[in-house]
C-alpha cells in the first residue's frame, strides 16, 4: 500500500501543485517586468505566462536562457 500523507481538510495535493506553478509564474513575470525589454514584449510574454502556466513558464525560460547566452557573445564595436 502506497504511503498516504495527512493534510488538513481542503487541500488537496493538486491544489499544492498548483499554487507552487502560480508563485512560480510570479516570479518569472516580477523577473520580465525587471528586464530591459520593451513594454509590448512585457506584455506579451506576460499574457504568455498567465494564459498557459506551464507551457508559457517554460518557454519563456528557454527562451530567456538562450538569449542571455547570445548576448554574452555580441562582439564589441
Amino acid at each position: 500500500m502506497a504511503p498516504t500523507i495527512d493534510l488538513p481538510d481542503g487541500l488537496h495535493p493538486s491544489s499544492l501543485i498548483g499554487v507552487l506553478i502560480f508563485i512560480a509564474d510570479l516570479i518569472a513575470v516580477i523577473q520580465l517586468i525587471n528586464s530591459d525589454r520593451s513594454l509590448s514584449a512585457k506584455i506579451l510574454w506576460s499574457l504568455l505566462i498567465f494564459l498557459f502556466p506551464i507551457i508559457g513558464l517554460i518557454i519563456y525560460l528557454l527562451y530567456t536562457h538562450n538569449e542571455r547566452r547570445r548576448l554574452r557573445y555580441i562582439s564589441i564595436p
